[in-house]
Order: C-alpha cells, then structure tokens, then sequence
C-alpha cells in the first residue's frame, strides 16, 4: 500500500473528513445522532452521490498527543482496507507533523501475513484500499516528518514476518540469513560450543540445527562510546523439551522467537534512519527439540560465566538461553547499558494480560526512560518486583541455581531473579517480559490479531 503527501484537494475518489467541517457537518445532520460520536478513533464510512464520504472522530484537538493519532489513523487503515474503496484522501486539518503521526498509524496497521504461504489469498482477507494520500497545507514537512517513523514502521513489519513464520521455514540457520540481511549492520556468528555457552547450547541440542549466538552492530557514534546492548530471546520453536508442552496450540510456539525479532527490527530501524548510536543486538537462537541428545531434567551445566545451573524444567529454557546471552554481552561487549526483552513466562500473561509487559530492573533512571517510552509509542510496560527474597525459590542443591522452580508461585519474578545473577551489578540492565503482547489476542488499532512486533517502537525511542 501507498502512502503519499500533497496540498488539498488531491485526485481521489473518497476522502476522509474530520469535524467541524462544511460537508461533514451536512453528513452529520442527515445521521442519527447514535450513529457517529467524533470521539478519537470514531471512523464511519458513508456512500454519497459524490462518491464514499469517510467521518473520522478526532475529539479535542488539544488533547491529541501523537499516541492518539497513530490509533486513529490505525482505526482508519481498519475499518476502510475491506470496504471496496480503492484510493483515500485523508484531510483531517492537522498541523504537518501531526498528519505524519496519522499516516505511522495507518502503516503501522497495514501489515498481512505473507501471501507466500497460501496458494491464493483468503477472499476475506483481500484489501481494496492501494493508496492513501494525506492532504495538508505543508506537505513536505509532513513527508519529512514520516520519512524517519516510515523506517520504524517498516521495521516493526520486519519483526511481526519473522513472528509468523512457521518453525519449518524460520529455524535457526534461517533466522541468523534473516539478521545477516539486514541493511548496515555487521553481524559475527558465534558457536556456543566453541565459545563456551554451555546454557545455550543445552537448550539447542536436541535439535537437527545448530543454536548460535548472534551479534549484530550498528556502529552511529564515536568508536570511542560504549554500545547500548539489546538481547532476544530466539527460540525458532519450542516443543518443552523433554518436559513437553501439551499438543493444544503448541503451535503458537513458532512465536516464540519474540523478543529476537524486536532487537533485530530495532537495529534495522536505528541503521535505516541511521541513528547516532552504538547499539550491539544480541539474539540467543536455538530451537528446542526432544531428541536421545536433548537435555535431561537434573542435568547441571555451567555457564559461560561460570555459575553452575540445576535444568529442572526443559521447557524453561528461555532463561537458559537468556542468561549466556547475557553474561557474554557483559563480558565481551562491555556495554553501557543492557536491555533484554523476551517471551518467557506464561505468569506475566497472568499478573499482566496482554496489554503491558513486564518491567524488571533494579535501575530507576532506566525503568524512567523505558516506562515513557512505553507510554509515548503505546508498548506499555509495568514495573514489577526485582529483590532478593524470591531466591530461595531458584536454589538447588547440587549447583549454583536451578532454573525454576516447581513451587506454586510467580514465575515470571523467578526467572527475573536468575538471569539477574548473569549481569553484572555495575551495568544497568532491564529485563522485559513481553509474553502476553508479542501476538495480539485480537484485532487492534495498531496491529490485527497475530504478531505486533512489540518492542520496536518502544526500543527506538528509548535509542533516540
């Protein structure tokens, strides 16, 4: 789909209108006063003898912050891309960088699953709508303004592909051609047998493919400054191991790879707007399998920074990835700061939903960044518990830790609490748990059900 720039009226053959407006007003006196409600994300299409007339609440224009106007454009895309209308004019009388915002909205909802998975296209869902042209009296600032969002917004598309593809076709050495593809970054191959990522390469080996650590680098700044660092969890898929998940909707666990696809989406945003940053993307990639070489419960394996883990639960095995990830980014990368997102545990979804991620950090200013930048690109997040007296539930007795517990409790604080052991004190680090908005449940303004790339938005403007 098109999205273009230009002075009023434009060529088109529907147009989308805001209140209070000559012709919206008529079209608003002949409705039922239940009808429409020019309350934000309000959208109403009415077929005229001048063609498709489209009524777009927007509410008070003081209170329209750019969060709103990327739902309202998304709510837009929605409810138009089926209903037959082919080109849309969008004026909505807002300044240049506000008209930006709505077309991010719009962009941002106008993502598919790939049509290269089916033999024809699902006629319910085929989209009419091929072009939008926003109309404003600056259409060059407002082009100027998307240029840099469109970036992000192609990004996030990037991530939600990698979300949604079969386990079959994104497995591990297709995971790390994906991040090796990626315009401007450089990206090192590392195998966690030869490095000594013993955690990593127990989850991975039960698999017909082998794990790897990948490290990928946007270089934006001096030499001299230290990286910020993003580690994915990339889990191409995940069957529980040994400790196997039930057959209903294990399936879904092709997504388990979430928190992977958000820092490589991250990096190809910062690389495509060439942010001045230094940002490494680190993704711990396996997949993992039930095989006579896969691990056992009960195995102890050491970590590459040295701490011995008790594997109780194969099918916790996000956090053993997770946490060689971690330790070798701090060690080896020396960053400024680390931030890991990664869908872990069913109990966020739980203390949570599917509206917020947690938050987990012992740092204030960095949970300050992250908290409003979770607020400002609408990927919200929720601080929760980091301390101490959960560690009773993550000892073993035969090593250092064991990676869960079968305790009743909350799980999600556990498996903060053990990967905080493999980051150094002196580097701030958060941790994200995005298993409850990796996949929307439904269709919503930004994303339709399936893959959001959440994290993507949220990461770029913490980077900015």
């Amino acid at each position: 789909m098109k999205i273009r720039f230009a002075l009023p009226p434009g060529p088109v053959s529907a147009r989308a209108l805001a209140a209070p407006s000559a012709e919206a007003e008529a079209l608003l006196s002949r409705l039922d006063q239940n009808s429409f409600k020019p309350e934000p994300e309000e959208v109403l299409p009415i077929l005229t003898d001048k063609g498709w007339r489209v009524l777009v609440g927007i509410g008070e224009r003081a209170a329209l912050d750019d969060a709103t106007l990327r739902r309202i454009g998304g709510n837009l895309f929605a409810e138009l891309a089926q209903a037959g209308i082919v080109h849309l004019a969008v004026g909505l009388d807002l300044s240049p960088e506000q008209t930006a915002q709505i077309a991010y909205g719009i962009q941002l909802r106008a993502w598919r699953t790939p049509l290269k998975y089916r033999k024809t296209p699902d006629e319910d869902e085929v989209w009419h709508l091929a072009e939008i042209t926003m109309l404003c009296d600056a259409p060059e600032i407002a082009r100027s303004c998307f240029a840099r969002l469109e970036s992000v917004g192609k990004a996030v598309h990037f991530a939600r592909d990698l979300v949604v593809a079969p386990g079959n076709v994104l497995t591990p050495p297709a995971f790390v051609e994906a991040l090796g593809d990626i315009p401007g970054i450089e990206l090192e191959v590392i195998d966690p047998r030869k490095a000594g990522l013993n955690l990593l390469q127990a989850v991975g080996q039960g698999s017909a493919y082998k794990p790897a650590l990948a490290v990928m680098r946007w270089r934006g700044a001096d030499k001299k400054d230290k990286p910020a660092a993003l580690v994915g969890k990339g889990i191409t898929f995940d069957t529980g191991g040994i400790d196997i998940k039930p057959a209903k909707y294990m399936e879904l666990m092709k997504g388990d790879m979430g928190g992977g696809a958000a820092v490589a989406g991250t990096l190809m945003a910062l690389a495509a707007r060439k942010a001045p940053v230094n940002v490494v993307g680190v993704v711990a990639i396996a997949e993992n399998m039930v095989s006579g070489r896969a691990s056992r419960p009960g195995d102890v394996v050491k970590g590459y920074g040295g701490l011995t883990v008790e594997i109780i639960d194969t099918d916790a095995e996000g956090r053993l990835a997770l946490a060689d990830a971690l330790a070798y980014t701090s060690k080896e990368l020396k960053p400024s700061k680390i931030i890991d997102l990664a869908t872990l545990t069913g109990a966020v979804e739980i203390a949570l939903g599917y509206l917020r991620a947690g938050l987990f950090t012992t740092d204030d200013a960095l949970a300050a960044r992250l908290l409003a930048a979770g607020e400002a690109e609408d990927e919200k997040l929720w601080r929760l518990p980091l301390v101490d007296v959960y560690d009773d539930a993550i000892k073993s007795e035969i090593a250092d830790l064991k990676n869960c517990s079968w305790e009743r409790g909350p799980d999600h604080i556990h498996a903060a609490r053990f990967l905080q052991h493999f980051v150094p004190d002196d580097i701030p680090w958060a941790h994200l748990d995005i298993a409850g908005t990796s996949e929307a449940m439904e269709d919503g303004p930004l994303a339709a059900e399936g893959p959001t790339g959440f994290g993507v938005r949220l990461l770029d403007r913490v980077l900015a």
